[in-house]
């Protein structure tokens, strides 16, 4: 068994960013870490050679107190025991890297020996390998997997897919249950519909929706609200991460129509990896949340205010965050007050999990949902669900991004932050799981609780290693007593699940699940996203 605050931010719109740059008049306009593909390494605990300094830095004069005060004086002092002690070297050196390129001046950098030798004496040689027990699936639950791939367009060659998205989407002419989802590799966003008949014969027609550069998300909404449902998408506008203005935030208007074409919203901006539709001045049109991931010199949070413009809308850029590395924000009624609030999950050098509540004045009041307190801890993903059954949304929390450091952690896994009413929340540590980057909530035996399905993405290195292989990839977290989970192996050896879903798609009243495939590294499987078709037994 497992067992299971802060005022309004309104800062100025940065100098590197001209306000008429983020959002301009579309009847102006002419017709996504989120992942960091860096050369492979060695796998395991020891992936970065350790390396003598022979330049004397006299160490005697560099106190662990100035060491401590330069290391936490822009984020949560790391701890040691993160890293084994072959990686601390590179380790303090990108951090004095990131002190240089962030151009601070009010940090007394002691010099860097020191400083590796602080952390190598208190780091552990290897870090301990936490591996948990699954235990076979109960009798009832079995699942047929179907693998599905996007077309070929043409001649052209696609590249191995990279599905960075998973989303409810349905054909608006025949209303049929889908499957939304983005490519990042190929930059497209397509639909699979599932009908009653190619259910049957397992053929399923994939529809191409819109050509990006690197779409990171996509969400169906009305925004012009003429009663035909279109798609607002997130671009990173490039694949590796980096900082530049070539995000942006897109429109398609018209799923129906065939000649719909995509436009800007906003851009002149970071990578951006999320955003959400929702009314959040209560004018009566839908507003955006966006999530500029950007990097380490880009990035932040903001709101995209609608004026009402129905034909072309238009939007009013509003700051609420400025830091970098926000994967998601989506919305909820947190304090079930009839505004839309959203929660933020910022990665980076930050690891916190935020809630921003909306004052209904255009301001949101922030408060901490919770801090990891690690700048290394390796936020992935958030999903908003009500684990417990009493009424109120908990967070569900993945952490398992080693896209910077290659190495398998013990403290990875999966985790649920139940809301008691307070900040922060309570954390429950419910599984270890390298490579953690999706886990979603959903009753999969059909029992009266929400149970966990969870995937894992590891780079392609540590992915086809010995120890890679033996690493269970997909989960199931049975919830079988309030709060008490038991883990499941669906899969194993195939980290490559950026992304999925629950959804009934063949209306049989079970949820099914699907998984995306994130092929970072060459592949002749071509297979973009898998069903894997729920068959429950009666009990």
């Amino acid at each position: 068994m497992i067992n299971a605050q802060g005022a309004f931010m309104n800062p100025l719109i940065p100098q590197r960013v001209r306000p008429d740059r983020w959002c301009l008049p579309l009847v102006l306009m002419i017709p996504c870490g989120l992942i960091s593909c860096q050369p492979a390494a060695p796998v395991g605990q020891h992936s970065i050679q350790t390396r003598t300094e022979s330049a004397a830095t006299e160490p005697s004069q560099t106190t662990d107190a100035q060491i401590v005060a330069f290391c936490g004086g822009c984020h949560a002092f790391p701890s040691p025991t993160s890293f084994p002690k072959s990686a601390w070297y590179d380790e303090v050196k990108r951090g004095f890297g990131f002190y240089h390129q962030s151009q601070r001046k009010d940090l007394n950098p002691p010099p860097v020996q020191p400083v590796v030798d602080y952390f190598r004496s208190r780091a552990p040689e290897a870090l301990p390998q936490n591996v948990a027990q699954s235990f076979p699936n109960p009798p009832r639950i079995h699942f047929r997997r179907t693998e599905v791939s996007i077309p070929q367009n043409g001649s052209s060659t696609l590249k191995p897919p990279a599905i960075s998205f998973i989303g409810p989407g349905k054909h608006t002419k025949g209303g049929e249950q889908g499957v939304l989802f983005s490519d990042m590799a190929n930059g497209t966003v397509s639909l699979a519909t599932f009908q009653s008949h190619s259910v049957q014969s397992n053929s399923f027609p994939v529809t191409p929706l819109v050509q990006l550069q690197h779409p990171a998300a996509a969400r169906q909404c009305d925004l012009d609200q003429n009663g035909r449902m279109g798609l607002v998408m997130a671009e990173l506008g490039s694949f590796t991460p980096g900082d530049h203005d070539q995000g942006r935030v897109m429109w398609l208007a018209d799923l129906e129509s065939s000649g719909s074409t995509a436009v800007p919203l906003c851009e002149g901006i970071g990578r951006v990896a999320d955003v959400q539709p929702a009314d959040f001045d209560g004018d009566g049109d839908l507003d955006l949340i966006v999530a500029e991931f950007g990097w380490h010199q880009t990035g932040g949070i903001f709101w995209l205010e609608n004026q009402g413009k129905t034909k072309s809308p238009q939007f009013i850029p509003h700051p609420i965050d400025p830091r970098p590395g926000t994967i998601q924000v989506p919305v909820v009624d947190l304090n079930q007050d009839g505004k839309p609030d959203f929660v933020a999950i910022i990665s980076q050098e930050f690891e916190v999990i935020e809630a921003f509540f909306n004052q209904g004045d255009g301001t949101f009041l922030k408060k901490t949902i919770h801090a990891a307190g690690d700048p290394s801890f390796g936020s992935s993903g958030i999903q908003l669900a009500d684990l417990d059954g009493d009424g109120d949304q908990d967070v569900v929390y993945t952490n398992g991004d080693m896209f910077d450091s290659f190495l398998i952690k013990p403290y990875h896994g999966v985790h649920w932050l139940e809301n008691q009413g307070s900040f922060p929340f309570v954390l429950h540590p419910l599984t270890p799981f390298p490579g953690a980057h999706r886990a979603i909530a959903g009753d999969l035996d059909q029992d009266g609780d929400l149970d966990l399905i969870a995937g894992s993405f590891l780079p392609g290195s540590v992915r086809e290693s010995e120890i890679g292989k033996q690493l269970e990839s997909l989960i199931w977290l049975e919830q079988t007593r309030p709060g008490e989970f038991v883990r499941h192996a669906l899969e194993t050896g195939n980290a490559m699940h950026a992304t999925l879903e629950l959804i009934d798609l063949d209306g049989d009243g079970d949820l099914d699940l699907v998984t995306g495939s994130f092929r970072d590294r060459g592949s002749v499987d071509q297979s973009a996203i898998t069903i894997w078709w729920n068959e429950l037994s009666p009990p």
